[in-house]
């Protein structure tokens, strides 16, 4: 089967918005809603919405892509989740997608460049810090869309690595885009002419998920996974799941 004929699921749930796309036949249907702390409640029936659309059922589904993260992490461990069952209940592949990357492929396509473009993504990490994940577009490349691994800095190294990144940008006469949800929380680093406001879209997680096809797994290679970058929070999971563990041993 063709990557055109390939019927996908994305769904992103990794910021304030809840994100779902669905792409079948070469037809494309999605739904954002700006759903705070209601992620859980809504994504289910969003993707119920898009399959009746698309006048398929869930087993139809052949490719699963979903918003890893960063992002909150309530938002990323219910897109893990969702996508976990869901792949299971349908015998879906599924493949993880950046939500910075999502949040930068849909606006590169959007200002449809002509010539190589490098983009930085953000993303608010509170605790005074910032996911940040950077790369180039060259549509004359033999792999146009690059992306190198998303980091967590503090608010003042962004600064820095915005200003390298837009002298070498202009060193190389390529354009230079910054995309981000931080005007709220960081209005003098949003305030430059290159920043665009945006959130991660499940419409770019369809065309990702095909960019990335190779990286696809199946629930017998592996589990999806959010990304956490902040050490804390990952030692957070493996105390809570060592004290499962050990409440389990208990009750026996």
């Amino acid at each position: 089967m063709s990557n055109t004929q390939k019927t996908i699921l994305a769904i992103d749930t990794s910021t304030v918005a809840c994100s779902v796309a669905l792409r079948h036949a070469e037809e494309a249907y999605a739904i954002h809603e700006m759903t705070p702390q209601k992620h859980a409640h809504r994504v289910l029936p969003m993707i119920d919405e898009l399959l009746q659309q698309a006048g398929i059922h869930g087993d139809s589904v052949d490719l699963i892509a979903f918003g890893e993260g960063p992002g909150a992490f309530t938002g990323v461990r219910i897109a893990a989740g969702v996508t976990q069952g869901l792949a299971l209940g349908w015998n879906s592949d599924f493949v993880a997608i950046s939500s910075l990357e999502a949040m930068a492929y849909q606006s590169v396509l959007f200002e449809s460049r002509q010539k190589p473009l490098q983009w930085c993504a953000l993303m608010d990490a509170r605790m005074n810090e910032i996911y940040l994940q950077k790369g180039l577009y060259d549509p004359a490349a033999e792999t146009p869309w690059q992306a190198e691994q998303a980091v967590l800095v503090s608010p003042l190294e962004v600064v820095e690595r915005l200003a390298l990144l837009q002298s070498q940008a202009q060193e190389k006469e390529h354009g230079f885009l910054i995309f981000g949800d931080i005007t709220r929380e960081y209005p003098e680093i949003a305030d430059n002419d290159a920043y665009r406001e945006v959130q991660p879209n499940a419409m770019a997680m369809l065309n990702l998920a095909e960019i990335y096809l190779s990286r696809k797994q199946s629930l017998q290679q592996g589990l999806p996974v959010p990304l956490y970058l902040r050490n804390q929070v990952a030692e957070t999971i493996q105390e809570r799941q060592a004290k499962q563990l050990l409440k389990a041993q208990d009750a026996k």
